[in-house]
């Protein structure tokens, strides 16, 4: 069942929409949009409950729109647009004067990409896209597999994982109960500290199934600096393509 509701905070108005589910049993989640608030909820929460939560949580709501609204504008896939990769922005250069096949090359710190010289704007941003996200992730595949072997031996005591690269929409890696790791292919457009942590936390999660004080105190005695790591990570992903 889906309704809506509004709270005030200070001269703002915010609306939000409630989505209830059977299948939720225990926590809110509250998704922040540039132009919608959700709120993800068990069946039996009441409607007072929902508006004291958002009304505790709107000045996170306000500052995330805040936010999102800086964020940079889409890439348009033309050259001196910039491009990022180890977490670092690279030049990008589109060249159609000897185009044989399209691709991206990286090249002395500089993307270049070799197009079609007779394509009309939609169509070769598309194709460049497209290009950029078979490059990176080929790079994903062969990167994370590296940095899982460098941590495995400070952070757990199994065989070696299965590592899987994927395309994930909402998350940056996961660990499944059989021990295998998926990474998202977007990875690795992040510095490597940041690639670091996301390896170091998903190792942990071998040994601790869940984010309890014991998974935070064994990532510390590996990373001491994880949570610090973790809030840039939230700050970069806001402002990375795809």
């Amino acid at each position: 069942m889906n309704n809506h509701g509004s709270i005030r905070y200070g001269d703002t108005t915010i609306t939000y929409e409630v989505i209830r589910s059977e299948r939720r049993k225990k926590t809110i989640h509250t998704k922040v949009r540039l132009d919608s608030v959700r709120v993800l909820a068990p069946a039996r929460t009441s409607d007072q409950e929902l508006e004291d939560l958002v009304q505790k949580q709107a000045p996170w709501i306000l500052k995330k729109r805040q936010v999102l609204a800086d964020r940079p504008p889409p890439k348009r896939f033309v050259t001196g647009d910039t491009m990022p990769y180890l977490g670092k922005d690279h030049l990008l250069v589109v060249d159609t004067d000897s185009f044989m096949r399209p691709w991206v090359r990286f090249e002395d710190g500089s993307f270049l990409f070799d197009a079609p010289p007779r394509m009309d704007e939609g169509e070769r941003r598309e194709l460049i896209s497209n290009g950029f996200r078979d490059w990176y992730r080929q790079r994903a595949e062969q990167y994370l597999p590296e940095q899982v072997e460098y941590w495995l031996p400070f952070v757990a005591s199994h065989r070696e994982p299965r590592i899987l690269i994927r395309d994930q929409k909402r998350r940056w890696a996961s660990c499944s109960s059989d021990g295998t790791l998926r990474f998202n292919w977007r990875v690795i457009m992040l510095d490597p500290e940041l690639i670091d942590y996301l390896v170091v936390h998903e190792l942990t999660h071998l040994t601790v199934m869940n984010h309890s004080p014991a998974f935070w105190e064994s990532m510390r005695f590996v990373m001491p600096d994880a949570k610090d790591r973790n809030k840039r990570l939230d700050q970069t992903s806001l402002s990375l393509p795809f």
